[in-house]
């Protein structure tokens, strides 16, 4: 196994981990908006955000390809052929990664939800409907 691309695997996913845990803050933070209705607030932070989530997107790519440079199809079966100490640690890397991008999902959906009923409790006050915006 080549220590090096592990090292570097090992990295990447420390970094994805913590992306992940500055995206959780955001969208804490997105929601505070969200439920102030702070519009100003949400065109100078929603930009922000985005460049964390392509930056985690390439961080998911780097790890994808370094864990096929070390022979493996997904991180669960990397960790079956690594020795036991190095593979439990990993394993909770992984773990610990899931766990949180699982966290920022369930937030991100929630502030999808409360934008989506804003959205709709304010077409509802303007009349507006639906076939407003159908194309002719």
């Amino acid at each position: 196994m080549n220590k090096v691309i592990l090292k570097q695997l090992w990295q990447a996913l420390q970094q994805e981990l913590e992306g992940y845990r500055r995206l959780h803050r955001l969208l804490q933070h997105q929601a505070r908006l969200l439920t102030g209705q702070d519009h100003q607030g949400l065109l100078s932070h929603n930009p922000g955000q985005i460049r964390l989530t392509e930056q985690l997107a390439g961080l998911a790519a780097r790890r994808e390809t370094l864990q096929v440079e070390l022979g493996a199809a997904s991180l669960e079966q990397l960790c079956h052929k690594l020795p036991a100490p190095l593979s439990g640690r990993l394993g909770e890397l992984w773990q610990g990664l899931q766990q949180q991008a699982r966290l920022c999902r369930a937030l991100n959906d929630s502030n999808g939800r409360l934008l989506a009923s804003q959205k709709e409790w304010l077409e509802r006050r303007l009349g507006v409907t639906e076939a407003v915006y159908q194309p002719v």
